[in-house]
């Protein structure tokens, strides 16, 4: 059978009565299906569609959107459809339907001209889906995902302080910087120390700064490159460094790594660090004891 025999010369509601077998075909489809005239009049529908608006067949048909629709939601519905008759091109788009029982959904309608044997559209066929559980999914989605991009915000807020916190850059001499680090030195907390001593040696013009790591609890060779790199930066700058709290484990553990300490000056204690600093600046001040 050739396409042209579905087509009709026009739409009138007498022509549907005698397609009792396609009305039945339509109502086992438990999606919505609509067809209109050009004048936004259903000619058609099926079970799905008398459920969706909450309207019997019998009140449906020759009846239009205004009837049976809140206003504003029937404008949308023949904006869509004027879209249809114009342009001759299928259309699809999101709108809310409420039915006759105040219960607002939204549905994805399809709208397909239907032309007569002319070639001219003549009205339009609709399908509908329900998409309203699919949407508040989606939205639910949408809210969780902001909310954990919210939370991850603050957790990396509170990491970076706490980073801060662990890892202050402190002032104990003209010119002398300390820098206590405390905790596991992960790649994340060594770059972030690394921005802030730097940024500290600029800003407060240090030429010596102390590093202290009797509070790193493990020192392995991830550590010890990441202090390197530190007092490589550091020296950039001009800045001299430290290294106190090395104890006897760690020296141990430095020599089984084959880390090369050999141009930075250690200290055991911090005490003997920030002496140790301080005659450092004297001397090469040319100032006098008191003066530094």
């Amino acid at each position: 059978m050739s396409g042209a025999a579905f087509l009709l010369p026009s739409i009138e509601r007498t022509d549907w009565k005698t397609f009792l077998l396609l009305q039945l075909v339509l109502d086992t489809i438990p999606d919505p299906i609509f067809v209109k005239d050009r004048d936004h009049r259903l000619i058609a529908c099926n079970q799905g569609f008398c459920r969706l608006v909450g309207q019997p067949y019998e009140v449906l048909i020759g009846a239009s959107d205004p009837d049976f629709m809140p206003r504003e939601q029937a404008e949308v519905f023949w904006h869509f459809d004027n879209v249809v008759f114009h342009s001759g091109q299928p259309n699809e788009n999101e709108e809310l339907a409420t039915s006759s029982d105040g219960v607002t959904r939204t549905i994805w309608t399809r709208k397909f001209p239907l032309r007569n044997v002319g070639g001219e559209v003549v009205g339009l066929c609709g399908i509908v889906t329900d998409i309203t559980m699919m949407k508040e999914r989606l939205q639910r989605a949408e809210r969780l995902e902001a909310e954990n991009r919210e939370q991850r915000v603050v957790i990396e807020a509170q990491t970076t302080m706490l980073d801060r916190m662990s890892m202050p850059v402190l002032q104990v001499g003209r010119g002398v910087l300390l820098m206590p680090l405390v905790g596991e030195i992960s790649d994340r907390r060594a770059e972030r120390a690394l921005q802030t001593l730097l940024g500290a040696i600029h800003e407060r013009g240090a030429e010596i700064v102390i590093l202290d790591v009797t509070g790193v609890p493990t020192f392995d060779t991830s550590v010890a490159a990441h202090l390197a790199r530190a007092v490589q930066a550091a020296e950039l700058l001009g800045c001299q460094c430290v290294l106190v709290g090395i104890g006897p484990e760690v020296a141990r553990t430095l020599v089984e790594l084959q880390v090369d300490f050999g141009r930075i000056t250690t200290r055991s204690i911090l005490e003997d660090g920030i002496s140790f600093a301080m005659k450092q600046r004297v001397r090469r001040k040319g100032l006098p004891t008191g003066r530094a």
